[in-house]
């Protein structure tokens, strides 16, 4: 039968018990009437078989050992607690094989949508904002990826690629922290932002409070405060910046941050005083499928100005015109290196 000629009442009765079904066992009377249900019509089985599909499709898109391995157990857990049913009647095979796909979708959708994040994406010259579950504001600069995790008594999120800011819900009993490679950057009710842009952490904090730890990879151990040169802890203060290698034993630097400059990507602009050649080509190629690269020792040259986000050409052309550089211009990318 053609999927198109099921009604939506047997649809929604097959998915009814797929509910039910990934409950656990059914009761005896609960498993006669769903057998008589599956034996009633034809339409029955095709709308159950539907159903596992989805559950089936939904269930490989998680791919992991421990889904793997919950997967197994939970076809073999059907197998043993409803072999006797299906051998007394006289149900077939097709049927037998939806009912253990969709106990193995059931068992990995469940595990799936309980431990992954909500993940956030922003494309080349795109910007976002979204609205977390606690009442946080995030919002996503170009070429960003953030995964949100809002359990129990945690707010982790972990910055995977760009920049963001995150103007976070005031709750003492939940810390808020975003990962960053080996750092953690945790916070109670403040306004921070979180970059990560040439092997580099940049973490300039707007309101409130935030600390910067050391989290060591690949175990729960306990994270250090990450130390300043000469022992001091670097808690940062509003007004200020803290720049630190992303991973291994970097030297922490805190500057002044200047709170309009460095939020003006929020407005489509990127404004650079005495910026680092590397680091602002570092943004502007967050913005443009039109790549800018450097070419010899050219990356410390000091850049100065106000660019629109996206306009490659007014950048490039501003360099050029004020440092001492060559620029070969391609169709994808633009070369900037010494003349």
């Amino acid at each position: 039968m053609s999927p198109r000629e099921l009604s939506p009442e047997r649809l929604e009765a097959a998915a009814s018990w797929c509910l039910e079904l990934a409950e656990g066992p059914l009761p005896e009377e609960r498993q006669s009437a769903f057998d008589a249900w599956l034996e009633g019509s034809p339409d029955n089985l095709a709308a159950f078989e539907r159903s596992s599909k989805l559950w089936r499709q939904v269930g490989e898109a998680a791919a992991s050992p421990e889904l793997v391995d919950l997967r197994e157990r939970a076809l073999a857990t059907f197998r043993r607690r409803n072999q006797w049913r299906w051998a007394r009647r006289a149900v077939t095979g097709r049927v037998v094989a939806a009912a253990a796909a969709l106990l193995l979708a059931i068992g990995g959708t469940a595990w799936w949508w309980q431990t992954s994040p909500d993940i956030y994406r922003t494309g080349v010259g795109e910007r976002r904002v979204v609205m977390l579950d606690d009442g946080s504001r995030a919002s996503l600069d170009a070429a960003t990826e953030v995964d949100v995790r809002m359990q129990g008594d945690r707010r982790e999120l972990h910055l995977i690629s760009g920049r963001a800011k995150f103007d976070v819900a005031k709750d003492p009993l939940k810390p808020f922290s975003v990962r960053v490679g080996d750092k953690l950057v945790v916070a109670t009710g403040t306004s921070f932002s979180v970059e990560m842009i040439n092997g580099k952490l940049r973490v300039i904090l707007y309101e409130g409070r935030v600390v910067v730890l050391d989290r060591p990879v690949g175990g729960e151990a306990a994270a250090e405060v990450l130390p300043m040169k000469g022992g001091e802890e670097s808690v940062l203060t509003p007004g200020r910046e803290l720049v630190v290698g992303m991973s291994g034993q970097s030297q922490v630097q805190l500057a002044r941050a200047d709170p309009v400059r460095s939020l003006s990507w929020e407005g489509g602009q990127l404004v650079f005083d005495e910026e680092p050649l590397s680091l602002a080509i570092g943004r502007v190629n967050r913005y443009s499928a039109q790549r800018v690269e450097l070419k010899g020792a050219v990356g410390r040259l000091r850049v100065n100005g106000v660019f629109n986000t996206g306009d490659v050409e007014a950048f490039v052309t501003g360099i050029e015109q004020t440092l001492p550089v060559r620029v070969i211009r391609q169709r994808e990318v633009v070369t900037i290196g010494p003349q």
